[in-house]
């Protein structure tokens, strides 16, 4: 039950839009929505309201989308991790991060199973709204985790499309990946015609689909296919054609840096300045990204639970400015997943779900980690 109309006072405004901050901003919430956004020149009636909050000039910010986890996958703290894992999830609206995306089980769970999961913890606000792309859609015996969607023929991809969309699954999620590592050098790959049947079947049901992409000529099949963005930024030479393709298509990248830094550090693979150097290229050619981490497990220092503040980091050391990094994580965010008619700007009529900190983000990014409140679904869910 929301509280019927909370006030929220004097406060700095970044909404998600791209627009400049506004200071002395005040925000009603009634029913767990933005009704109203008025400025200190507004004179305000405190009697109104359920609850008064002052923010005595905080920073407030829509709630930020992690666009690229898998919440299930592998072993968290050295336990093993089963569907969506509430310690993760709890740290994640801890910390400001109201949406996630899951992007495909890697587990031998069933989709049913997840669903069941997904709906349980949706029924509280302590936890972030989950969309989900169950299972990766991959050619037999490919690349996608324990058990993946496999398909042969276009007829059997638009059935299993279809089937999945029908469980509860908001999104899919399909592979073309030459390998990572060598155990997964040579795997079977999707061809072009099973690529295009499972975006053109998603796209009749009014679902997006997610890739995961890491080479640049991958990218090009995936982008003639039709994909809605790319769950990577690509380590090698992202061209000028391909991006002018992907910006007229609207398709979306979302980086996972993080990603990369952990490949460079750890195995000393060069790819994280080719990723850097590409994910600047994309946004100021005019391209769209959102904020992800692909979180598999608890490891340090390159993943933790919460908020994704390396990815952060890396995005600002691409050269990225504050308002691009926030936007990415707001506004495309909410685009990406589907869902921008309710989340991802503060704008009248949508869902209040807020990030609230000490300090202006614009200035550095780093004072995202200075959290003082966050509002999920119009409930005060964290207070420091």
């Amino acid at each position: 039950m929301h509280n019927n109309n909370v006030l929220l006072r004097n406060g700095l405004l970044i909404d998600g839009t791209g627009k400049k901050e506004v200071e002395n901003v005040h925000i009603s919430i009634q029913n767990g929505k933005f009704s109203s956004i008025f400025h200190d020149d507004y004179k305000v009636d405190n009697s109104k309201y359920d609850r008064v909050i002052e923010l005595d000039g905080l920073t407030i910010l829509p709630g930020f989308i992690n666009s690229h986890v898998h919440s299930g996958f592998k072993l968290l703290k050295g336990e093993p991790c089963r569907n969506f894992q509430e310690e993760y999830l709890r740290a994640c609206i801890n910390e400001g991060v109201t949406t996630i995306r899951d992007e495909g089980m890697l587990t031998d769970d069933t989709i049913e199973d997840v669903i069941e999961k997904k709906r349980l913890l949706e029924d509280s606000i302590y936890y972030p709204r989950i969309i989900t792309t169950g299972k990766f859609f991959s050619a037999p015996g490919g690349y996608g985790g324990m058990q993946p969607i496999s398909v042969e023929a276009e007829e059997e991809a638009r059935i299993k499309v279809n089937e999945v969309l029908n469980k509860g699954i908001n999104m899919i999620k399909t592979v073309l990946e030459d390998g990572l590592d060598p155990s997964t050098f040579g795997l079977p790959k999707l061809s072009d015609e099973l690529l295009k049947a499972i975006c053109d079947e998603a796209h009749k049901r009014g679902a997006k689909v997610s890739a995961h992409v890491t080479q640049a000529h991958n990218l090009k099949r995936l982008v003639d296919a039709g994909i809605d963005d790319a769950g990577h930024i690509v380590y090698d030479d992202l061209t000028d054609e391909l991006i002018f393709q992907m910006i007229e298509k609207g398709i979306y990248v979302v980086p996972t840096l993080t990603v990369l830094k952990m490949i460079n550090d750890k195995f000393g693979a060069p790819v994280l300045e080719k990723g850097k150097e590409n994910v600047y290229r994309f946004v100021k050619m005019g391209g769209k990204i959102g904020l992800g981490d692909d979180f598999l497990e608890e490891d340090m220092p390159w993943y933790r639970l919460g908020m994704p503040k390396m990815e952060l980091q890396l995005l600002k050391e691409a050269g990225l400015t504050s308002m691009e990094i926030i936007v990415a994580s707001t506004k495309h965010g909410a685009e990406i997943c589907a869902i921008d008619k309710e989340v991802g700007t503060v704008e009248v009529g949508k869902i209040a779900d807020l990030l609230i900190v000490e300090g202006n983000p614009l200035e550095d990014i780093g004072y995202i980690s200075n959290v003082k409140k966050v509002i999920k679904d119009g409930f005060v869910v964290l207070e420091n």
